[in-house]
């Protein structure tokens, strides 16, 4: 007889199929489900008419993550389990490996991985004690303080902690030829004053200052002293700290730090930041050292603060007072947004105002127009959301004869996408394509065109897909926001494999914010109600593989989620997931058992109802209460169990805890299910009643639908007509 397993095995070899042995105690749909998660990625080949296999299932891309960040990975998870760590070695080499890279590429360390960094700096320094130097050499800590120095727009306590960890191991080691302990010094104050510990850097300041002497206040320190305040200085204005900064200013001037431009733009742009007329009236009219012209980024400032609060008289008169004088080009840039914005001219008087600057610097050919002058314009028209004004002023600079560059294009992009232009803004994109960018500024524009393709009703997805190859070639990372809406737009089309390749290119650099609002798109996508459910369970897996850091409850709203859609069998399996995870606290809980009990009981599905209890047998960290109890009478009641429902109720009974409302009446409905229900009902009833417990309008109508459920309706009409005089309420609709 010819063997049908060998056919078998040997036609899904060549179908590249799972193999799939049947139990008489497996359902068939469960068994789907097993080869579908199995070949979810990597879809069976398809043989042609010839014999000829089709081209090899697409490969799914290789997580992307930063040199040396997986082993210092690996240290908090062994960690958090109480489990053996990496070898020193290993975690000392993935360390310099990982701020290496950093400072390769120029890269800021968001906070996620700077507390991994921290963590493995404090296992290495804690425990490798007989290695020299805990197997890190002065250069090395060097290097990680000159990465830590970059900041991410992320949380920076961990940045603080870590400049302090890394500056007191530095001052504990002995100086060697070449490194310099001023420099340390100002590193370790700029990164305070950076990450929100601008009080702790203005006392090492006084200190330094204090702890010179006379005779060694060079030019050199001067200017050493100088920079320091000035850091500090920046760093309250940041922390909008005023009294500090008031009280610093006061003190960098009395250590004899001039009050320069650097120091005028920093107390003036922080009062027209609090739109504070008073202070930034005061510290822009006091004298600048040297009696120069303030700094062109002050004016900008300062025109912004007075458009906002309606300061065009002062505005006017500061500006006027400002063309007296000879203004630099960056400045005159600025004197033509105050003419256009405060005074109300149009594009021809700004042109005739371009002429008079020319005649007024005739010898000096670098005051003259450019691309730049045009683009402060197209700026402020864009800030008044007038992209026509702004066209007109690209129009003025082509009639010129300036060439726009990266930053014209930038902006046109930028007023495009916020006018709807889609089209117009595919061509300056193009255009752009041809000019050198500097430091990526061209990405956020970028990031928002992309968003606005994706958001349309009909997006162009070729367009979309050409312009993350562009990224994706250029090694550029998009921002979270930008990821969240292709997910979005590839799991509506089905394209599983693009939405694994761009969150493992980019998903592990994100901080915890910018993962939690990719992960919170696919969780809204999951919750709606009018997406088909193979779609969510696919957004489902990628949420539990790339976001392994996903809540317990995040979890259950997705388990509760097919409960509604009436697929328990998926819903089981989100709950079964959670309760194999590795780490204890996104395990379920009791909250969760009872929730899962309850979607069980809306499905009515036994299986599902015997693997849930069995694992709840099997886990330690749940205690049995009324509650847990209340769960599963409900859930073996509605798969027609009531007798083992029963069963939980004298548990109940026998528990300190004792039985709830919610319980009798769960009770009661247990008995109308169970065959001859009527005794128990009637015992739990009679003995409510010799106890002079009060009865509620929802545990009377749950008794009568246990006794009419056994088909007692002389008992039931007679407890309805007599229930006003016996309970004190007459019947309802439930009733």
């Amino acid at each position: 007889m010819r063997s049908h397993l060998t056919r078998n095995v040997f036609r899904r070899l060549l179908s590249n199929e799972a193999f799939l042995f049947k139990c008489p105690y497996r359902s068939e749909h469960a068994a789907y489900r097993r080869y579908r998660a199995v070949s979810l990625l990597q879809p069976p080949t398809r043989r042609t008419l010839f014999g000829f296999s089709a081209k090899p299932p697409r490969q799914v891309r290789n997580a992307d993550i930063d040199p040396g960040l997986s082993r210092m990975l690996d240290l908090s998870l062994m960690d958090k389990v109480q489990a053996r760590p990496p070898p020193a070695a290993e975690l000392a080499e993935a360390f310099n490996t990982f701020f290496a890279h950093k400072l390769r590429t120029n890269e800021a360390v968001n906070n996620i991985q700077a507390g991994h960094a921290l963590r493995t700096f404090r296992h290495l320094r804690d425990t490798n004690t007989n290695e020299e130097g805990f197997g890190l050499q002065l250069s090395d800590i060097h290097a990680a303080r000159d990465a830590m120095m970059k900041m991410p727009s992320d949380k920076l306590e961990t940045h603080n902690e870590f400049a302090r960890e890394l500056f007191a191991e530095l001052s504990r080691r002995p100086w060697r030829p070449g490194t310099s302990s001023r420099m340390n010094f100002k590193k370790f104050v700029f990164v305070l004053t950076q990450t929100g510990g601008s009080l702790e850097a203005k006392n090492l300041v006084e200190e330094f200052v204090n702890a010179t002497p006379e005779g060694e206040k060079t030019k050199q320190w001067d200017r050493a002293n100088a920079e320091l305040w000035n850091y500090v200085l920046k760093g309250f204005a940041k922390e909008s700290n005023e009294s500090e900064l008031l009280h610093t200013a006061m003190t960098a001037e009395a250590s004899g730090v001039p009050y320069n431009i650097t120091f005028h733009e920093t107390m003036t742009t922080f009062y027209a930041s609090k739109n504070n007329r008073k202070g930034t009236q005061s510290w822009y009219t006091k004298p600048i050292h040297q009696s120069k012209p303030p700094h062109f980024r002050t004016m900008s400032e300062v025109l912004r603060f007075s458009l906002r609060n309606n300061e065009i008289e002062w505005c006017n008169s500061v500006f006027r007072a400002l063309l007296e004088t000879n203004p630099d080009k960056p400045t005159w840039d600025v004197i033509f947004q105050w003419a256009a914005s405060a005074l109300g001219k149009g594009v021809e008087d700004v042109e005739h105002m371009m002429e008079v600057m020319v005649r007024r610097n005739p010898q000096d050919n670098s005051i003259r127009p450019d691309i730049e002058t045009f683009n402060g314009l197209v700026e402020m028209a864009i800030s008044r959301n007038d992209p026509y004004l702004a066209e007109r002023y690209l129009a003025l600079g082509l009639k010129s004869g300036i060439r726009p560059n990266a930053r014209t294009y930038i902006l046109q992009m930028d007023y495009r996408v916020g006018a709807g232009d889609l089209s117009g803004a595919q061509a300056a994109y193009d255009a752009l394509q041809s000019e050198e960018v500097k430091d990526r500024e061209d990405l956020p524009v970028i990031n928002k065109y992309i968003r606005a393709l994706c958001s349309v009703n009909s997006p162009n997805y070729d367009r979309i897909t050409s312009i993350v190859a562009d990224l994706d070639e250029l090694k550029v990372r998009p921002e979270a926001d930008t990821v969240s809406a292709l997910c979005l737009l590839y799991l509506k089309r089905n394209e599983l494999h693009d939405i694994i390749d761009i969150l493992h290119a980019h998903c592990f650099h994100y901080t915890l914010d910018e993962r939690a609002r990719i992960r919170d798109a696919l969780l809204e996508y999951c919750l709606d109600s009018r997406n088909n459910t193979t779609s969510v369970w696919d957004a489902y897996t990628i949420i539990r593989e790339i976001f392994d850091e996903t809540d317990t409850k995040t979890r259950t709203r997705i388990m509760n989620e097919f409960f509604n859609r009436k697929r328990s069998d998926m819903a089981c399996y989100v709950f079964g997931h959670m309760r194999q995870h590795i780490r204890q606290d996104k395990r379920p809980t009791a909250d969760t058992y009872m929730e899962c009990l309850v979607g069980i009981a809306k499905c009515a599905d036994k299986e599902s109802l015997d693997m849930i209890h069995n694992m709840m047998k099997m886990d330690s960290s749940i205690e049995p209460s009324t509650r847990l109890y209340n769960s599963l009478m409900l859930a073996y009641t509605a798969c027609d169990e009531a007798y083992r429902a029963l069963n939980f109720w004298t548990d109940i009974t026998n528990s300190i805890e004792g039985p709830t409302y919610n319980s009798i009446e769960i009770v009661f409905r247990a008995c109308e299910k169970k065959p001859f229900g009527d005794k128990p009902a009637k015992e739990i009833w009679n003995k409510m009643r010799r106890m002079e417990i009060e009865v509620t309008p929802e545990v009377f109508s749950a008794y009568v639908g246990a006794l009419a459920g056994q088909a007692l309706l002389a008992e039931v009409k007679t407890l309805i007509e007599g229930m006003e005089s016996d309970v004190g309420f007459g019947p309802d609709m439930m009733t």
